[in-house]
């Protein structure tokens, strides 16, 4: 009997303790809930609004959850709304109360963010900084995240006008792992810091102006490799509504891309300035249509080489190679009213383009090496190269094309030239020098029977007269050398209103002048 009472009295201690130690617990989580609550209400700015249907808190796990979750940014002097964000839940996971009470850092396992969908509005008066920026004794703290999780996201941004679509992505979701932002950090342009991502997305579209837009069916990217799923770039409008709406010349362009593959990426800022590093780009089947209606007032803005387009560049670039495989490329010109544009193609066309970069040193060139069917027929070489930081944007050109049946181009001669031309081109190789205001360069060519027939105003007919005298000074190929060659001499002035490709196209047009028309000797 007396050795009951000692045991009767142990348990009933060991049950008070477990008592008290569960109210505790209870009056803490109450209070822990309430603290959060109280924070959610009265330490947010005005202009952010904040709004939930439920709270859950469990201090034993260390987690916070928030459901119905909508996040509304004002304009803090017109009282419109800026942005906002509505969310099926919000879940933090595993907080660290001791190094939260007893040290500097804030951490946290894991942070997920349950179907997310986010707007913004462009226009107006920017959400101010100041208004959502931390305290002096927050930027003191270290925030760590183990892992940031969005879960099916959707984002949206709209224009001045509120109907008007500038960008949106559709199933969004994001692993981001070891985020980090303490004072020095949150002082970035990125205000964070981070490990490892991956990221996907479903259907991506981006408004690029009045003319164009930009569709993705999907986005992923891991292990610093991005991989884009047909990538389409078109005009919004068809070729003859595009001419009505334009004031001066505008290309319709129909691009489309079933595969981007880009690895060994890495992206970033150099204190504020945006770099790209990758190692590889590969575009899979890239096939593109460019139309222009010449009718349309020509465009007189100076356009740029691309050697100094990559130098102006507001971002630092270094694309150590782009490969281009089995694309197509078609270009065509309305040049008179009621007759059917010339066409240009380019098919089975390969491409390699080396050192894409301006942050390389002064003497490394980027270097492209293509090959195609011109017309779908004739093999056709191109190799170019040019220094990026050659501020007279000097560049080098060599082509070859082969057994090409000029009757292939007539279409395109008929519209753009007022001719028809008839005989076989075995040969032409072409070099040409030059820079941003002329150039120089050779060509010879292997060719036979070639006659020039130049057509009448309305191209419905021949103009017998002026094919007469201008096959008098074109030889139509019997006279070569003892190789079957004849040589010309090229030179061009650059018309800077052009394109580069226009500039390439009147270089090879005078050698081809020259060399069927001249004296055809070797200089």
């Amino acid at each position: 009997m007396a050795d009951r009472k000692p045991k009767n009295r142990i348990f009933w201690i060991i049950a008070i303790a477990i008592a008290l130690m569960l109210l505790l617990l209870a009056v803490l989580q109450f209070k822990a809930r309430s603290y959060i609550e109280n924070f959610l209400s009265q330490k947010i700015p005005d202009h952010i609004h904040l709004t939930y249907s439920q709270i859950h808190v469990n201090l034993i796990s260390g987690s916070v959850g928030l459901t119905d979750v909508g996040l509304d940014f004002l304009d803090e002097d017109s009282n419109r709304r800026k942005a906002g964000m509505r969310l099926d839940a919000i879940d933090i996971k595993g907080v660290g109360y001791y190094q939260a009470l007893f040290g500097n850092t804030i951490s946290v396992r894991e942070i997920q963010l349950l179907r997310p969908k986010g707007e913004y509005y462009q226009g107006g008066h920017q959400v101010e900084k100041d208004g959502i920026s931390a305290s002096d004794s927050a930027k003191e703290r270290t925030l760590s995240i183990a892992q940031l999780s969005v879960v099916d996201g959707e984002f949206r941004i709209f224009g001045k006008d509120p109907d008007t679509l500038v960008f949106s992505m559709e199933n969004l979701n994001l692993s981001l792992e070891n985020l980090k932002m303490d004072k020095e950090i949150v002082e970035r342009i990125i205000p964070f810091a981070y490990g490892d991502y991956d990221l996907s997305t479903g259907m991506v579209y981006a408004d690029l102006g009045p003319f164009e837009a930009l569709t993705l069916s999907g986005t992923t990217i891991t292990n610093k490799e991005l991989q884009l799923s047909n990538l389409s770039l078109k005009s919004k409008y068809n070729k003859i509504t595009l001419s009505r709406k334009l004031d001066k010349e505008h290309d319709y362009i129909d691009l489309e891309i079933p595969e981007v593959v880009m690895t060994n990426m890495d992206f970033g800022f150099n204190a504020e300035r945006f770099f790209l590093n990758t190692k590889s780009v590969v575009l899979q089947y890239p096939k593109m249509e460019i139309y222009r209606d010449k009718l349309v007032q020509d465009d007189y803005e100076q356009k740029k080489l691309y050697s100094r387009m990559l130098r102006e560049l507001p971002i630092d670039l270094n694309v150590s190679e782009i490969k281009v495989n089995d694309g197509y490329i078609s270009y065509s010109e309305l040049v008179k009213s009621g007759t059917v544009p010339g066409e240009i193609v380019f098919a089975d066309l390969g491409a390699t383009i080396s050192n894409v970069s301006n942050t390389q040193e002064s003497g490394e060139k980027t270097e492209i090496k293509a090959v195609a069917q011109l017309m779908g027929e004739a093999p056709i070489e191109l190799t170019w190269n040019f220094d990026v930081h050659k501020e007279n944007d000097a560049f080098f050109v060599s082509g070859v094309v082969t057994n090409f049946k000029s009757k292939s181009i007539n279409q395109f001669l008929r519209s753009n030239l007022r001719t028809e031309a008839e005989g076989d081109v075995q040969e032409l190789y072409f070099t040409v020098s030059g820079d941003a205001i002329s150039s120089t360069g050779d060509m010879k060519m292997n060719y036979e029977d070639f006659r020039f027939t130049v057509l009448k105003k309305d191209r419905m007919g021949v103009n017998k007269l002026l094919t007469f005298v201008g096959n008098i000074f074109t030889n139509d190929g019997s006279k070569t050398d003892e190789s079957g060659y004849r040589y010309g001499e090229i030179y061009s002035e650059r018309d800077n209103t052009k394109s580069f490709f226009n500039y390439l196209w009147l270089n090879v047009m005078d050698g081809i002048v020259n060399t069927l028309t001249g004296d055809g000797k070797k200089e």
